[in-house]
């Protein structure tokens, strides 16, 4: 498929323009507000774009030499099932942060025995009163090391058949009950963890 962007002259894009030109180095921070971490979500986080402003954006941005912000589990993953599924508190809490970057997120999926199979999923999740109670293990968590949250699958409900039963928790990183162990390479770096959770209250 071929098609063509709109010109230098279109607005749009001298409006994104005169934005970078104005912003040689941005913040994440600067992004966000602006609208251009995520220009497809809706405002106030982003702008509504359809895909040819999307487009437009991406063009300017790069032409500028300004890349992606470094938050891309919190940007890709946590953010827009927030959107989708969470309450209005839950947005304005979470979603500006996660833009700005000014909290950095990881996911907690994979386990030893659960990789892509989620209906091997043995974390489990025990309510108490107005918490959940999680014991389990994760593994190839990247990041969560340096993470401020956790998207974490649990299963909350032994009984159902195994493909159900599974919820989805905004997890801090930093709760009583949390061990996160580095996953060294061979050149003595990391950026994947094993995640040990014992009884963590969410």
């Amino acid at each position: 498929m071929e098609f063509e962007l709109p010109a230098d002259v279109d607005p749009r894009r001298a409006e994104v323009r005169a934005w970078t030109e104005a912003h040689p180095d941005p913040s994440p921070a600067e992004l966000a507000d602006a609208g251009y971490v995520a220009p497809h979500w809706p405002r106030p986080w982003g702008l509504d774009a359809g895909p040819e402003l999307q487009l437009i954006i991406g063009q300017e941005l790069e032409r500028a030499g300004i890349g992606p912000v470094d938050n891309q589990i919190g940007i890709g993953w946590a953010g827009p099932t927030i959107l989708h599924a969470g309450t209005p508190a839950q947005r304005d809490r979470f979603l500006g942060p996660l833009l700005r970057c000014d909290e950095f997120w990881c996911q907690l999926f994979s386990e030893p025995e659960a990789g892509s199979d989620l209906s091997s999923l043995s974390t489990r999740a025990e309510r108490d009163g107005d918490e959940w109670v999680v014991t389990g293990q994760k593994v190839w968590s990247t990041w969560a090391d340096r993470a401020d949250f956790g998207i974490l699958l649990a299963r909350t409900d032994a009984d159902a058949p195994k493909h159900r039963g599974i919820s989805y928790f905004v997890c801090p990183m930093r709760q009583p009950g949390i061990d996160i162990r580095p996953i060294r390479e061979m050149t003595g770096h990391h950026h994947f963890n094993e995640v040990f959770l014992d009884e963590v209250r969410i």
